[in-house]
């Protein structure tokens, strides 16, 4: 993926990495998984936003597309993309994703970060270009994407913001 792609809204990029490959090098080994689950977030005006507090979270919201953003949550660290144009608040986090070459459960934000160790160190990188974690189409594999509120958040926008592959086992709930 290119910086046209992350250049995009955080909603459409959202549905966009569905179906997509998420490929994480470690010692020379790729992990490769399907990303079948995400969430869209927006500036200071979206209540579940990071981006709601001042900080380097909402700094970080505000760079360049394609910019890795990394925060931790009940001791788990969470992965987001930045999106749309440098210097409005957007981004994409992964929510859940399929294994395709090992067996590790990535049904959840914490559970797949775990999975592929990824960790504070990626804060900032930016995932074009990246040589320890890239993102590739996946198959021609057709599928239905499914809507809903996002998950865990006390306040949230109207809008259904949370995308996920219908019927697929490795969502993080249904």
């Amino acid at each position: 993926m290119d910086k046209s792609f992350f250049s995009q809204d955080a909603e459409q990029v959202a549905r966009e990495l569905l179906g997509k490959t998420l490929v994480r090098n470690i010692n020379g080994k790729e992990m490769r998984a399907r990303i079948v689950e995400t969430e869209a977030y927006y500036d200071d005006k979206d209540p579940a936003s990071r981006a709601c507090k001042n900080g380097d979270l909402k700094e970080t919201m505000k760079m360049d597309a394609g910019t890795i953003l990394v925060y931790g949550v009940h001791n788990n660290w969470l992965i987001n993309f930045v999106t749309g144009k440098e210097g409005k608040a957007e981004a994409v986090l992964l929510r859940a994703l399929e294994p395709l070459n090992f067996s590790v459960k990535c049904s959840g934000p914490g559970l797949l970060t775990k999975a592929l160790q990824i960790n504070k160190e990626f804060h900032k990188q930016s995932i074009i270009g990246n040589s320890d974690l890239k993102l590739i189409n996946g198959g021609n594999e057709s599928f239905e994407i499914v809507e809903s509120n996002r998950i865990g958040v006390k306040k949230d926008l109207k809008k259904k913001l949370r995308f996920f592959v219908k019927d697929n086992e490795h969502v993080s709930r249904k």
